[in-house]
C-alpha cells in the first residue's frame, strides 16, 4: 500500500530534486557525484502539486528523498535508468527508461497515512463541478471522477534526451515513446533553463513546451465504454502543447545544506481539459524546504 502512494510522489519528487541536483552539481570538483558510487539526499519542507482531476486530491510534498547513481556510462537518478552515449561540457546524448507521470494523478490519496495533513496547502483555485449532465430519465449521474472510472495503469516510457549547456543556460529536448504498450503514446519535451549566481544564492527561470500524442492522452483523460458511465460523457482526448514556467531560487548552506524554493505553473491544452475528467486548465507547483545530501 505505502508503495503505492510513493508512486503518486513520482512526478512532484522528480521535478524537485532535478533542483536539487542542478543546485550542488560540480560548483567545485571534489563536490560531483563520484563515479560508481550511491549518493542519498532529502530535502524536507512543505509544498503541494495540484490536482486537475474530478475527485482528485492534491499531492503534499513534506519529505522528498534523493537517490542516484552514476557509472562510467550508465545512472540511476531518482526513478530514471539512464545510459550516457556522449558526455561533453557543453553538450551530451543519453537514452533512459522511466514511468509515465500521468498514472500519479489517478491515485486514491490519504495524507495522514504518509506524512503530515496538507493537502489543502495548494488549493490555490477553487474547484468548479463539470457543467455537463445526461439528459436521461431516473436517477442523474451529474459527474465523472477518478472514482467510478476504469483503472488507468503506469507505462514504461523508453525516451532519448539531448542537453546542450552554453554559458548560465541549458537546452533539452527529449522524446519519450510508451514501450509497455499501455497506451503507445508518445511525449516530445522542450525546455530552456537559465541560472543566475551571486555569492551563495542561485535563481533560475525555466520555460518549456510539452506534447503529447492523442493516443497517451486519449488513454488517461479519455472517457468510453470501458468506464462504464453514461454515454453522454464519453469524450475522445487529443493530442496538444502544455507549456509550463518554473521559477527557483536555492541557498547553499554549510555542512552540505540547501535552502530550496520552487513554484511552477502549467498550462493544459484543451484537448485534455474539454474532457469531463478534468476541472482545472492549469497544474501548479509549490515547495520552499531544505535539502541535505549525505
Amino acid at each position: 500500500m505505502y508503495l503505492r502512494y510513493l508512486f503518486k510522489l513520482i512526478p512532484a519528487i522528480f521535478v524537485l530534486l532535478i533542483s536539487v541536483r542542478q543546485a550542488s552539481a560540480c560548483e567545485q570538483d571534489e563536490q560531483c557525484l563520484a563515479t560508481n558510487q550511491w549518493k542519498f539526499g532529502i530535502a524536507l519542507g512543505l509544498g503541494a502539486t495540484s490536482n486537475p482531476l474530478v475527485g482528485g486530491d492534491n499531492i503534499p510534498l513534506v519529505i522528498l528523498p534523493d537517490i542516484a547513481w552514476y557509472g562510467e556510462a550508465a545512472y540511476f537518478d531518482n526513478g530514471e535508468l539512464g545510459y550516457q552515449w556522449l558526455e561533453k561540457k557543453s553538450f551530451s546524448f543519453v537514452t533512459y527508461l522511466s514511468l509515465d507521470t500521468e498514472r500519479a494523478f489517478f491515485n486514491f490519496w490519504h495524507p495522514a497515512n504518509i506524512l503530515l495533513p496538507i493537502n489543502r496547502l495548494s488549493s490555490i483555485a477553487d474547484a468548479q463541478a463539470p457543467s455537463k449532465a445526461p439528459d436521461f430519465s431516473g436517477p442523474e449521474q451529474l459527474s465523472v471522477s477518478i472514482d467510478n472510472v476504469s483503472r488507468r495503469n503506469w507505462a514504461v516510457m523508453g525516451g532519448v534526451r539531448w542537453y546542450y549547456r552554453p554559458n548560465s543556460a541549458e537546452w533539452q529536448l527529449s522524446l519519450e515513446k510508451d514501450l509497455s504498450a499501455t497506451h503507445n503514446g508518445t511525449k516530445l519535451d522542450l525546455s530552456y533553463q537559465h541560472f543566475w549566481q551571486w555569492q551563495t544564492f542561485r535563481f533560475s527561470t525555466q520555460v518549456k513546451m510539452i506534447w503529447k500524442s492523442s493516443a497517451l492522452v486519449n488513454y488517461y483523460y479519455g472517457v468510453d465504454e470501458q468506464d462504464k458511465v453514461e454515454p453522454s460523457f464519453f469524450y475522445q482526448a487529443s493530442s496538444g502543447w502544455q507549456p509550463l514556467i518554473a521559477l527557483s531560487l536555492q541557498k547553499k548552506m554549510q555542512n552540505n545544506w540547501l535552502w530550496l524554493n520552487r513554484i511552477s505553473l502549467q498550462k493544459l491544452h484543451s484537448g485534455m481539459t474539454n474532457s469531463p475528467l478534468v476541472e482545472e486548465g492549469n497544474i501548479y507547483s509549490v515547495f520552499s524546504g531544505f535539502a541535505y545530501q549525505f
